[in-house]
């Protein structure tokens, strides 16, 4: 995957979110687009509306993935080179702040409506908590996303919110594993073409003629 991936998961994220709401017929009367849905810290003014945020806050490497082998890989420059070899792939983890944020007529929070789009948007990520998503950048690849609820204390959740200097606010985190780049470094090693053995007479020591 390029480097590009992890734009490309968080808008596959936000499609998923979408589809499962819109179809649902009391969460879809809270959510009237997918543009509602958006991808900046919840505590941030954004353009138009939005009912709901899915928010990246944290990029984390896998810790089951740190030190892969080297792949081999033919380069594309050169379809006849198949030795070189190129270096492992940066394997992440995404964590994703969902927050809901419906506002009634009066422009306060709706509690009740946030909560019923918070339990709609959890089902659904509890329903396709393994997703295959292809690539757009690199056709032909996908990447198998594992979605999982991440346990989060009301104290580090609180911790978030205090770095955004924003009150806190009902709001669960997602983790997403594995995320991979691949990479450009390349080591190069040539193929022995040929091998050459050369053999010498040799002299005992001390031996005489005659």
């Amino acid at each position: 995957m390029s480097h590009l991936v992890i734009g490309e998961v968080s808008e596959f994220l936000r499609k998923t979110l979408w589809l499962g709401i819109k179809d649902d017929p009391v969460t879809g009367q809270l959510v009237g687009s997918e543009q509602e849905i958006s991808l900046t810290n919840p505590g941030q003014t954004v353009a138009g509306v939005r009912k709901l945020s899915l928010w990246l806050y944290q990029v984390m490497p896998n810790e089951h993935l740190r030190n892969p082998s080297f792949v081999r890989r033919t380069n594309p420059a050169n379809a006849n080179d198949d030795d070189a070899q190129v270096y492992p792939p940066l394997y992440l983890n995404l964590l994703y702040l969902l927050t809901p944020s419906i506002q009634a007529d009066s422009g306060a929070s709706d509690a009740v409506a946030d909560q019923r789009l918070l339990g709609r948007a959890m089902q659904i990520f509890y329903d396709q908590s393994i997703l295959r998503m292809d690539s757009r950048q690199n056709p032909g690849q996908a990447e198998e996303l594992h979605l999982s609820l991440a346990s989060r204390t009301i104290e580090e959740l609180a911790e978030v919110w205090e770095a955004m200097q924003q009150p806190y606010r009902l709001s669960v985190c997602y983790e997403v594993r594995t995320v991979r780049i691949d990479a450009q470094r390349r080591l190069s090693a040539a193929r022995v073409a040929e091998r050459a053995t050369q053999l010498a007479s040799l002299t005992a020591a001390g031996s005489t003629s005659g």
